[in-house]
């Protein structure tokens, strides 16, 4: 087997040097020559306290099971301490250390717990020295100065017997593996209440969906009875419909926003008349105009075919800003509605209302990642917050943009431009 000074890189001369580096000098050898017998008679005191204080703490008593190791420890102990101080610092001693300290790095045994034997030892003799030579503090300092840096010199060793046996390693595998488990722990709690969100979710859409669609199928009955949709009772049964629809509306982009939160919409393209589409939202809106009094306008519809957008997500767009504007714009308030074809393979379906316009914040928010603020004030209804976001999300799904244009003092124009081809 390769000596551990070879494979470590570490042989005499190299001590020596290091010993130079300590002011580890002749006089230093000499001192330590002189309290050598001290050492003798104080050694097997010093292991007993050194093994009295391990077996009380269970991170190192650990290691400490068996009797005949404990009493194989001491002998070593003792003879190591005896030969800091006589040494000779020859190849023998520098691949004894170097073993002892693989070997602690091997089993585990903490380098915390291997320095803090070094301080108990040092203690004990450092009390010990003044008894005996108290007389000479001169001396007694001297001989400690010395003994220091032997046991420096010693710990410098086993730091490279701990680097050398994979302790370092070892710890970081640990550390790693620890922060691996942690996050494993993280995810599957965090996919728990996921399930849980979702799972309430569905529980509260399908306890709303229930009595709005029952309140839609009552009004659609007193339709077919009474169909004059301008006058009563057919007229409040028509607003029924027509708010139970926008309520859906709203269930659907709260679902939406929680099952695509990064914007992943399932995407469905198909070919249809884009213009024909706006229409039909404009006409399965009017009823809901005309309860607030709002003047809903359709000018400029060109025929625009799109051959690969969603129609289901354009309704819901066009849907959603036109119940937006409806809602932030007073009673008796205008929107404008347009569908056209600026330029090739590019629709533009544009809303525009004449209310008291988006503050700052929330035209910066509909481009952003955040949810848009609730805007009040003069508006004929709140709104919940999410048509927007969704129709931000909707359009980038297709390829498309929303924004805002300027209409003079007052007033808010959105544009919704998606591609066609």
């Amino acid at each position: 087997m390769e000596n551990l000074v070879d494979l470590i890189g570490l042989d005499v001369p190299e001590f020596e040097r290091r010993m130079r580096f300590f002011e580890f000098t002749d006089d230093d050898r000499a001192r330590l020559a002189e309290i050598s017998k001290f050492v003798e008679e104080i050694a097997g005191e010093m292991v007993d306290r050194f093994y009295e204080r391990l077996s009380a703490f269970p991170e190192t008593a650990l290691f400490l099971r068996e009797p005949q190791l404990i009493q194989h420890l001491e002998q070593v102990q003792r003879a190591h301490f005896v030969q800091l101080c006589t040494g000779p610092y020859d190849t023998a001693y520098l691949e004894s250390r170097l073993r002892v300290g693989v070997s602690h790095a091997r089993i585990g045994l903490s380098p915390q717990w291997y320095l803090g034997a070094y301080l108990i030892q040092m203690r004990l003799a450092g009390h010990r020295l003044f008894q005996r030579y108290g007389s000479d503090p001169e001396r007694v300092e001297s001989y400690l100065d010395s003994l220091w840096k032997i046991v420096a010199l010693d710990i410098a060793l086993a730091t490279d017997a701990y680097i050398y046996g994979g302790y370092i390693e070892r710890s970081l595998a640990e550390v790693h593996a620890y922060e691996a488990e942690r996050a494993r722990e993280t995810l599957e709690a965090k996919q728990g209440e996921e399930e849980k969100r979702q799972e309430l979710l569905s529980m509260v859409v399908h306890d709303i969906r229930s009595p709005v669609t029952a309140m839609m199928a009552t009004a659609r009955a007193g339709l077919r009875r009474f169909r004059d949709r301008a006058e009563p009772p057919g007229k409040q049964f028509d607003l029924i419909e027509s708010s139970g629809q926008n309520v859906l509306h709203i269930i659907d982009n709260i679902v939406t926003h929680a099952r695509a939160p990064g914007g992943d919409l399932p995407l469905i393209p198909e070919r249809f008349n884009v213009s024909d589409l706006v229409r039909e939202c404009v006409d399965q809106l009017l009823p809901f105009a005309q309860q607030t009094a709002h003047t809903l306008t359709v000018r400029d519809l060109e025929t625009v075919f799109a051959k690969r957008l969603d129609r289901v997500l354009v309704r819901r767009v066009v849907s959603n800003l036109l119940v937006n504007a409806c809602r932030h714009t007073p009673a008796g308030g205008h929107i404008v509605v347009s569908c056209s074809l600026p330029e090739a393979g590019r629709c533009r379906i544009t809303v525009t209302d004449d209310g008291p316009g988006l503050p700052l914040q929330v035209q910066t928010s509909i481009f952003g990642d955040g949810p848009l603020p609730t805007r009040k004030g003069g508006a004929a209804y709140v709104d919940s917050g999410l048509g927007l976001p969704f129709c931000r999300l909707a359009c980038h799904r297709m390829g498309g943009s929303i924004s805002i244009e300027p209409t003079g003092e007052r007033g808010t124009r959105f544009v919704v431009a998606l591609p066609t081809d």
